[in-house]
This record gives C-alpha cells, structure tokens and sequence, in this order.
C-alpha cells in the first residue's frame, strides 16, 4: 500500500482563538476610536484649548494607571475569556447610559469627563487579560511566532482605526456627536459575542494556594526588579518615550491642525486617516520582519522617530502657507507611526517572552502602568507648552528628547541579544 504523505500543518495564526481574538479586539478598538474622535473634536470646538482638551485626556488614563495592576492580577486568576466579554459588553452599556444622559441633561465636560473615566477603568483590566492571552496561545512555538502573532494583532488594530480616523470627520460635521456614540455602542456589543466563542483554559497556577491581590502584586513587583531588571530598565524608557509620543501626537496633532492651522474637523479626519494608513503600512512592514526583529534594533527604530519630527518643526520656523505646513506635518507624522510600530513589536513580545505563564498578567499590566504614567504628565505638559510656545519650539525639544532617549537605549538593548 503507498504511504500517504503528510499533510502540511496548518499555521498557528489560523486557528479560530487567535482570528475571534484579534477580530473581536479590531472591532472593539474602532468604537472606542470612534468616541475618542467624537469627543475630542467637541472639546476643541467649545473650548479651542489644548490644556483643556490635554486636562480630560490626562484624567481619564489616571484610573488605567491605578487599576491596571489589579487588572494583572485578575487575568492570571481567572478565565481570561469570560473578562473580555465582561469588559466589552460592560464598556457598551455604559456608553448606552451615558448617551441616555446626555440626551436628557445635554453634553457637557463634567459628564463627558466621568464616562471616560469610566471607560478607563474597564480599559484598566482588559489590557492586561488581551496582552496575558496572546502568550498563552504561542508561548509553546517560541518567540518567532509570538511576534509574527503580535504583529497580526497590530495590523488588525491599525486597519480598525483607521475608518475612525476617515469616517470620524464627516460623521461629526454631518450628524453630530451622537451618531457616533450609537456606532460605539453596537461596536463594543459585536466584539462581546464574537468573544464568546473564544475556547481558553483558565490560568494554570498548578496546586499553589491563591494569595491575596495584593501579595500576588507584591510578586510580580519583586520578578520585575530582582529577577527581570533588564525588563523593568526596558519599562522605565518606554514610560520615557510613551511622555514624548503622546504629548506630541495625542495633543499637538490634532491641537496644531484644527486650533494652530486653523482647519476643520473634516480636514482633521482625513489627516488622520493618512496617519492611520501609515500606522496600517508600518505594521505589515514590521509583520514581514517579525520572525528576525530583535532588541538590537530597538535604538535604531527609536533614531527613525527623532528624524521624522525635526521636518516639522523647520516648516513652522519657515515662512509657509497652512496647507504645506498641515503636508509637512501628516507626511513626517506618518513616517513617525512607522517607527513606533516597529518600537512596539520589538518591546511587546520582548517582555511577554521574559515572563512565565502564571506571571504574565501582571507583570504585562505593570508594564502598561508603568508606561502610561508617563501619558498624563505629558498630555499636561504638552498641553500647557502649546499654548504658550510656539509649535517649533515644542517640536525641536521632542526631537531632542528623543534622541537622549535613543542613545541611553543602545547598551540596555545589547544585554537583551547578549
């Protein structure tokens, strides 16, 4: 009898977890984009400042900071499936009650303030359950594959914030703020169901008895500095350079081209959208290097940033028309969306490789607790320097920054490859 030959095995990435996870998370991150839009081009246009709109950007991550920690320490106690549908699912009710409030008291900064809030802290836990299951889908096939998944992960996220960042414009000039509110509201339900059928084991801690939250914190606290310090090294530069990159695009993006440049929200959007689109091109760009990307090209990544923000502010120091700064500006900002793709599937999966299974989520929640401390400060920062610099000034002391930054990075990412 002629043996049969043997059939090729089908790839990892296909399998049905791992497409209900990313699609599922895709959908999700597109409501929550489409409201960030929404309420964001509704505080610059009552207010048209960027301390204000920096201020509620700031206290709503405060909260992620807080809780994210405890948010690790759930997602290795419990079955991390069943939190991200309670998590979506709970998000899509509180955006439906707030709509519900606003429809009856109008918008206002106080209600818009608390349902970010809100929405942070059910944010706070489900970052580390969705950074906790990707490690333990692919930790058995090696760091290869968990950064040729990581990379899937970030080209599904960048493809689903992009229609925000197009539609988010014109939806806003054309129906207002509520619209835009429904679509959240039915994204975070879609994702909810599509995550039911998602089939992962809870956590294994073997036979050890459960300590307290804040004993199992304390451990993951103590792996960090004594057994992982070139990881919690590796932290303290992304808080560093998460400072930089937020203040700059999360602020002076939107704050340079709608109040600075004088532009309108429709205009607004299809810049973003141009961002989006490089964020989409850079992370299947990094995707097709995932297997051979090693911390020894963290620095260079880091280099690419600081050169993409020096063109930008020349053309503020030059005289210039509006619309070649706002080219200048989209065009070097798309450039710097590619470079942070490239930062983020090196550190991720970095980090993740580094941990052991029953760790992860906490130490990936201490991560994002870490890094994102630094988000407030420099929303704040940023916030207060843009209305009182000019935008070169402010440009040219990122780019600086970032180079510091760049070459503090060059030994601690040897010792990563040593």
């Amino acid at each position: 009898m002629a043996s049969q030959s043997p059939q090729p095995q089908q790839s990892p990435l296909l399998s049905a977890n791992f497409i209900l996870l990313v699609t599922g998370q895709g959908i999700s991150l597109f409501g929550n984009l489409m409201l960030r839009f929404a309420m964001s081009m509704w505080v610059l246009d009552e207010t048209g400042s960027a301390t204000v709109f920096a201020s509620i950007l700031a206290v709503s991550i405060v909260p992620t900071i807080i809780l994210s920690p405890f948010g690790g320490v759930l997602a290795d106690r419990m079955n991390r499936r069943t939190i991200m549908v309670a998590l979506d699912a709970t998000s899509g009710v509180l955006v439906f009650v707030s709509a519900l409030v606003f429809a009856a008291i109008g918008f206002n900064m106080v209600a818009i303030a608390v349902m970010q809030v809100l929405l942070a802290v059910l944010g706070a836990f489900e970052t580390p359950t969705v950074q906790a299951a990707l490690p333990q889908m692919y930790r058995s096939y090696g760091q290869a594959t968990m950064r040729q998944a990581m990379a899937v992960v970030n080209q599904v996220q960048q493809v689903g914030s992009l229609l925000p960042s197009f539609l988010g414009g014109v939806l806003y000039a054309m129906f207002g703020i509520r619209l835009m509110m429904t679509i959240t509201i039915v994204s975070f339900a879609t994702a909810a169901v599509l995550e039911c059928f998602i089939r992962l084991a809870a956590p294994d801690r073997g036979d050890e008895q459960l300590p307290t939250p804040i004993e199992d914190l304390k451990s993951g606290i103590r792996f960090l500095i004594r057994d992982r310090p070139k990881v919690f090294r590796l932290l303290l530069f992304a808080a560093a350079l998460n400072f930089l990159i937020t203040g700059y695009a999360a602020v002076g993006f939107p704050y340079t081209i709608r109040t600075v440049l004088g532009f309108d929200a429709t205009v607004y959007g299809v810049a973003d959208g141009l961002v989006g689109i490089a964020g989409v091109i850079g992370a299947f760009a990094a995707g097709l290097v995932a297997a051979k990307l090693t911390m020894r090209h963290f620095p260079m990544a880091l280099l690419l940033f600081s050169l993409t923000v020096v063109p930008q502010a020349v053309v503020f120091l030059l005289p210039a028309s509006p619309w070649m700064r706002l080219v200048v500006l989209v065009t070097f900002t798309c450039c710097t969306m590619i470079a942070c793709c490239f930062t983020n599937l090196i550190a991720i999966p970095t980090i993740q490789m580094s941990t052991p299974e029953a760790m992860t989520g906490k130490v990936m929640a201490m991560t994002a607790a870490i890094s994102m401390c630094a988000q407030p400060l420099g929303q704040m920062v940023y916030g207060w320097a843009y209305d009182r610099f000019p935008v070169a000034v402010v440009l040219l002391a990122t780019a600086v920054g970032s180079a510091a930054l760049t070459a503090l990075m060059v030994p601690l990412s040897k010792r990563f490859d040593a």
